[in-house]
């Protein structure tokens, strides 16, 4: 029996596939760290070249500690930099995400039975792949076009984890909004499938591109109001500006994304607005950066993912003028700043509410993090028992999490 130790890098699809991985190699142990493991996967991500240089370093730092010990790598860099990697360390396996399983076990006996590894979040991969053609991404250039799991699939799939515990569920993919464009149904069917299984579990969709969901908003928001669906909405906008987003060829306008937003909060008061913003965009000028700035005040997301444009060679972005690094790391310090104004403004209407929530995480010193209905976090200061919904009253705020008691 081999002990093994993954570490993943990049989005929830990477992490969902990281899990999967690990389900599937039940008899094998699990090591706590990469000191401990007889072989070490490590799941990678190009999406930014600040975390590619980080993995390579990575890999570096652990092949000179190897020894008789295996390490794997897998994810997005298997394509582009598989070659080059062996090249360079030549007891290196370099192995694609679905066949890691098998590679282990062709190599390394398991014990019979062991129960599979499940928890009470389960990250389930609905798709891979991207129908967009933003100039920026090399994750389209990896992943290739959209390849989409059946309705069937990932309805057995999700059964299988909350029938062995799993209390909520996230769907994950490149682009959550385009499951199905390959295959005959979309988003919204699969949802409505997923919400007729009879156990209790929180289900929560994935990043949607505005692009891909434009034609099924309707259908969509019909769909949220299932008491399964967490009512959270992670749409992706990247710029305020209307310039650079054609220069990003993202396919939608900024009226698009706020009249997806609009119709969601008709719908559903308290949703939580997810959105991530791409500061420093080549050709970025300070006009357009104050639109962005313009646009997450006029949209108050309670939660932001900011990146500072990373230059991927191979895409038609790499060529065009590029934004200084002073400039870029000022815009993202301001961006930054300004989103955790709104959100601990917006949070503070929270203050003295009582909130039904879910207990799935432990926290720091004996705390418990909970999540409301609206995919928001609540921490209370106790180790409460995981799986089970509590009744939270809201006692203090802070820009990224409620703090509360049991009420």
């Amino acid at each position: 029996m081999a002990s093994i130790y993954l570490e993943t890098y990049g989005c929830t699809l990477n992490q969902s596939e990281s899990e999967e991985m690990m389900n599937q190699l039940e008899g094998h142990s699990v090591a706590e760290s990469a000191h401990d493991a007889q072989i070490i996967v490590l799941n990678t991500c190009m999406v930014i070249e600040r975390t590619e240089r980080k993995i390579l370093k990575r890999i570096s730092a652990l092949y000179k500690q190897l020894g008789d010990r295996k390490l794997i790598i897998s994810g997005c860099m298997v394509g582009p930099l598989g070659d080059r990697l062996q090249a360079i360390y030549p007891e290196l396996e370099v192995v694609p995400s679905d066949l890691v399983v098998s590679y282990i076990d062709a190599n390394f006996a398991r014990e019979p039975a062991v129960s599979p590894r499940l928890n009470l979040t389960a990250k389930v991969k609905i798709a891979q792949g991207c129908r967009g053609s933003c100039s920026y991404c090399i994750v389209r250039l990896i992943k290739g076009p959209i390849v989409s799991r059946s309705i069937e699939a990932v309805t057995r799939d999700v059964e299988h984890r909350v029938q062995h515990g799993a209390k909520q569920v996230f769907l994950t993919a490149q682009d959550v909004g385009a499951c199905g464009l390959d295959s005959g149904f979309r988003l919204p069917d699969l949802i409505e499938a997923l919400c007729e299984l009879e156990h209790e579990f929180k289900l929560r969709v994935g990043m949607m591109n505005v692009s891909s969901i434009h034609d099924i908003v309707e259908d969509l928001v019909r769909v949220f109001k299932h008491p399964k669906v967490y009512k959270f909405l992670h749409l992706p906008v990247q710029s305020g500006s209307d310039r650079v987003l054609k220069r990003m060829e993202r396919g939608y306008t900024v009226s698009d994304f706020k009249r997806i937003v609009a119709r969601f909060r008709r719908a559903y008061r308290d949703i939580t607005l997810s959105t991530d913003f791409i500061v420093g965009f080549p050709t970025e000028t300070e006009e357009d950066f104050r639109a962005t700035m313009q646009l997450l005040r006029a949209v108050r997301p309670l939660k932001v993912n900011i990146t500072r444009f990373s230059q991927r060679k191979g895409t038609p972005a790499f060529v065009l003028e590029p934004v200084t690094g002073r400039v870029t790391k000022e815009r993202s310090r301001m961006l930054t700043a300004e989103h955790h104004r709104i959100a601990y403004r917006q949070n503070c209407k929270s203050l003295g509410k009582i909130y039904g929530a879910l207990a799935v995480e432990r926290g720091k010193n004996g705390s418990t993090i909970l999540y409301t209905d609206s995919y928001r976090p609540i921490v209370v200061a106790r180790e409460l028992t995981l799986g089970i919904r509590y009744a939270v009253l809201v006692t203090r705020t802070t820009p990224t999490y409620l703090v509360g008691t049991l009420s």
